[in-house]
């Protein structure tokens, strides 16, 4: 599968499927939406050993390749072997998007990266509930 990187913020941004019509995330979600038909499978990179999988298939592949995790560490990093792993994985009908998710927290400056394996036709746009203040007022002008 094609792994396509996006930087992504939650104030503005969502990932929708046009062809099941589903927002997988949006401003305002506390959570991704994993019951969306669109979102296939995602690894977060803080527990990428303990993936969210709904598909079958990909999920006994992955079954098979965690069989065989500490040998292939022992060659590649953990991060290398999941992408490889994505990358060589044959579903012509879904792409990896890799959102790194940025914003503010209680600490400071946090981020957090997700690899979603979705519909092919999913997209990550801005919210059109968004309207950016800035730009209403350089419009106006």
């Amino acid at each position: 599968m094609k792994i396509t990187e996006i930087d992504v913020d939650l104030e503005y941004d969502m990932m929708y499927c046009p062809s099941t019509d589903e927002v997988i995330f949006a401003p305002g979600y506390e959570e991704i939406n994993d019951k969306a038909e669109a979102l296939i499978a995602y690894w977060h990179l803080g527990a990428y050993l303990d993936p969210g999988i709904k598909d079958s298939k990909l999920a006994a592949a992955w079954e098979q390749l965690y069989e065989r995790w500490d040998e292939l560490t022992d060659d590649m990093c953990a991060f290398e072997v999941l992408e490889n792993f994505l990358m060589q994985y044959d579903n012509p009908d879904w792409v990896v998007l890799l959102c790194c998710f940025s914003g503010f927290g209680c600490g400071g400056p946090s981020s957090q990266t997700v690899y979603h394996v979705v519909k092919a036709d999913t997209v990550v746009k801005e919210h059109p509930g968004y309207e950016d203040e800035d730009c209403d007022d350089d419009q106006q002008a």
